[in-house]
């Protein structure tokens, strides 16, 4: 009886909460709301919000008729979707002082605790321009420059792993981005299979994917059930969050710690955080000092564990699927590096700015993967845009989808052409992707210098050592994606045998030589 009574109260509730929500999300405006597919009462357009693969392209459909922005709500959350280029550089770069926030996570920002642990939740505040002053001294060029040979002998530890097992070369992709932003940034060489930090980031990964997963939390709806009771009867959630906290707090600490206690004792590796932990007297930092440069450097590993290092490995994995779908642009990128590079070494960080075809692989892998496919901010205070009305506290997406396959942008969008990238006496280049890859205004990756040379190092040495073609027997693998929090290829296979026995040689000598 209890139990029905307490079920019954329940639903009452809620169905309060969702009356309240829609009266609220009516409330009068100066201006109309973005156009979108009509509602329904009381679920708003819950019926009509796309999920799994086709997401970002439906929106982008709506796009279509709706116009440049489109709205939709739910349960009193409010959406807008920007469709186009222009419309995302009017109001997130021209406008970044506005839409600087980050839309409510109840579960993942306030529960787990990431709105105070992790820069990509932070609001606009004191704390956050701290932690993105540290951010990007390290993200600077000439650190990035600095830290080259660690970053190149992680590229060609993950090289050997394609060729020792080059059928699972994509669990090593992700696991050897966590490897190389361990070693930048605290200094921490570490295996990727068993080593405990990178089970521990890798773990905070899939807590947090779960924590943000649209629809998964009631509390996210409904922001009062954060005060619920871990005991009271649908209170799980609670605990799980609990769980979730402490696994995030550790990887905030640990690494950090051990940083700290190598400081003290003197035998501190050079990294970011080693090298930031001493002040101009070369006095160890404490109180708020060494609070914000922990979650400067957290933030960092974390962002890059959550975003950096699942884009990478899209990226990484949508380029070796695309070199196996195209082998004359492969052909083509090798020839490049080896007039520019030569026979007797691998590419490096240097050479970026000499192999101006590479660069184009690496633009149009972003473009085609769309990996980042939809870039949610927020912001406290309505704005007015083509006199449509965006409404304080929406969560206002990029759908990065739609611009990357936009062919008024991108003629024929569909195909795989390095080249759109390149300007020639009868062809203009096409609109750079990395305007678009790596987010907008205030809120831009702060690791988008660390992604790029990853990526280049990366795709480089794969090129210069590798010929990538489809597996006897199998055919050429279609180019189909999966779209999650972040857009990735399906499973595929390829085939990945050296070049020659030298570049072989090349590869185990580096690793061998490296300090």
């Amino acid at each position: 009886m209890f139990a029905t009574l307490s079920t019954l109260a329940t639903v009452c509730t809620l169905a309060l909460v969702v009356v309240i929500s829609n009266v609220i999300g009516k409330r009068t405006r100066n201006k109309p709301l973005p156009p979108g597919p009509k509602p329904i009462w009381p679920i708003g357009n819950l019926h009509q919000i796309p999920w799994g693969n086709s997401t970002a392209e439906v929106y982008g459909q709506w796009g279509k008729i709706y116009g440049p922005l489109v709205y939709f709500r739910t349960f009193g959350r409010e959406f807008v979707v920007i469709n186009t280029l222009k419309a995302a550089l009017d109001l997130f770069e021209k406008r970044s002082h506005l839409y600087a926030t980050k839309p409510r996570l109840v579960m993942a920002g306030e529960l787990v605790g990431k709105d105070k642990s992790s820069l990509v939740f932070f609001k606009y505040n004191s704390l956050w321009k701290d932690c993105r002053r540290i951010t990007h001294s390290w993200m600077a060029k000439p650190s990035i420059q600095g830290s080259g040979p660690s970053l190149e002998l992680n590229a060609d530890k993950l090289l050997l792993t394609f060729l020792e097992t080059p059928q699972e070369f994509a669990q090593y992709i992700r696991s050897y981005t966590a490897t190389a932003l361990l070693s930048v940034l605290y200094g921490i060489e570490c295996s990727t299979k068993d080593d405990p930090l990178i089970k521990l980031s890798e773990r905070v990964s899939l807590l947090t994917s779960e924590a943000m997963r649209p629809g998964r939390w009631l509390c996210d709806s409904f922001p009062w059930m954060a005060y619920v009771p871990s005991w009271f009867p649908g209170g799980y959630f609670k605990c799980w969050a609990m769980e979730a906290r402490r696994a995030s707090d550790d990887l905030l600490h640990i690494p950090y710690e051990r940083v700290k206690a190598s400081v003290i004792e003197g035998r501190a590796k050079k990294s970011w955080v080693a090298d930031s932990m001493l002040d101009e007297t070369g006095q160890l930092i404490d109180g708020e000092d060494s609070h914000t440069l922990m979650i400067s450097a957290g933030s960092l590993y974390a962002a890059g564990i959550d975003t950096a290092s699942i884009m990478t490995a899209s990226a990484l994995r949508t380029f070796l699927l695309v070199m196996t779908r195209h082998p004359e642009i492969q052909k083509k990128a090798q020839e490049e590096i080896d007039s520019v590079v030569g026979k007797d070494r691998l590419p490096t960080l240097s050479d970026r700015d000499s192999l101006p075809y590479v660069e184009c692989v690496i633009k149009e892998v972003l473009r085609f993967a769309a990996v980042a496919a939809l870039m949610p901010h927020s912001l406290d205070e309505d704005d007015i845009y083509n006199g449509y009305t965006i409404p304080k506290g929406a969560w206002v997406m990029v759908n990065a989808w739609s611009i990357f396959y936009d062919p008024a942008l991108y003629p024929e969008p569909r195909e795989f052409r390095p080249e759109r990238f390149l300007s020639t006496g009868d062809h203009e280049a096409e609109t750079d992707p990395y305007t678009v890859a790596f987010g907008f205004g205030r809120r831009a990756c702060a690791g988008t210098p660390f992604v790029q040379a990853w990526l280049f190092l990366n795709m480089a040495r794969v090129l210069s050592v590798f010929n990538i073609s489809p597996v006897t027997g199998k055919g050429i693998p279609p180019a189909n994606f999966v779209m999650r929090h972040i857009r990735i290829p399906a499973e595929f296979e390829c085939s990945m045998v050296p070049r020659s026995t030298e570049k072989v040689k090349l590869l185990h000598h580096d690793v061998l030589a490296a300090p």
